[in-house]
């Protein structure tokens, strides 16, 4: 398990180290034995751009939305097992590298849980996420580094639009708090 980590870590660094890479309208094809669950994510597919929004604590509502210059590209990967998607922060059209990020989302049929890596620059740390079908929505959380008061929760707002809700919590039998929300919204149809 070391060495995949390490491997993915690795190529994953290494795609990052090379420009900048165009909108993604061609999001390649699903494997046709994928299981029925690996469209979960498919919502991810083709270019966002995206905005940010903050909770206002303690009650809300969300800060009216932020334009935060980012963009999100989907597309299948590994022979269609997967899901990629790639964070450009500013948008892969502007000369400035300051935020980038590529993760790689694969359902495990066995766990019934999506397992993921991510890596960006600046850091090149190496996440361990999963997620799973829950009653709120599709919710991520992070396995390594360790972050245990952590979770995010996707939802699609519509055909062309989804968000990211990021929570924390101070403690294990304390209330979730939503800190923010991105919401992706699709530039780039694909058929």
């Amino acid at each position: 398990m070391h060495r995949f980590v390490l491997a993915l870590a690795l190529a994953l660094t290494a795609s990052l180290a090379y420009g900048n890479d165009p909108p993604r309208c061609d999001v390649g094809e699903a494997h046709p034995a994928n299981p029925p669950e690996t469209e979960q994510f498919a919502f991810m597919l083709g270019t966002h751009d995206v905005t940010l929004h903050a909770w206002q604590t303690p009650s809300g509502p969300w800060t009216p939305p932020r334009p935060i210059g980012a963009q999100w590209n989907g597309y299948w990967g590994l022979d269609g097992a997967a899901i990629v998607d790639e964070w450009f922060d500013p948008p892969a059209d502007e000369a400035d590298l300051k935020g980038r990020g590529i993760n790689v989302r694969i359902f495990d049929a066995e766990s019934a849980e999506w397992k993921m890596m991510w890596v960006a620059r600046p850091g090149y740390q190496v996440q361990d996420l999963r997620a799973r079908l829950e009653p709120d929505g599709l919710t991520m959380w992070q396995i390594y580094p360790e972050r245990a008061n952590w979770k995010a929760v996707f939802e699609i707002i519509d055909a062309n639009t989804w968000a990211r809700t990021s929570y924390s919590r101070e403690a294990a039998d304390a209330d979730w708090q939503p800190q923010f929300r991105l919401v992706a919204t699709r530039t780039c149809i694909h058929e």
